[in-house]
């Protein structure tokens, strides 16, 4: 999630929705995930996914 919402996240460089998301399927290991939203610096972090876990991921968006 990103507040505010409709960010575009990137997991590992690649586009993969917009916030608020959830995201079946990633590969467990350390994912370099970056969310982008017009007017606003873009947010990036890692996040270390387990297998048969889930990640949460809460991004705060600082008006640029």
């Amino acid at each position: 999630s990103s507040r505010p919402a409709g960010g575009t996240v990137f997991v590992d460089g690649r586009s993969v929705g917009t916030t608020p998301l959830k995201l079946p399927g990633v590969a467990a290991g350390a994912r370099r995930i970056r969310i982008e939203l017009a007017g606003h610096r873009p947010w990036t972090s890692t996040v270390t996914v387990g297998r048969n876990t889930e990640a949460r991921v809460a991004a705060p968006l600082v008006r640029q």
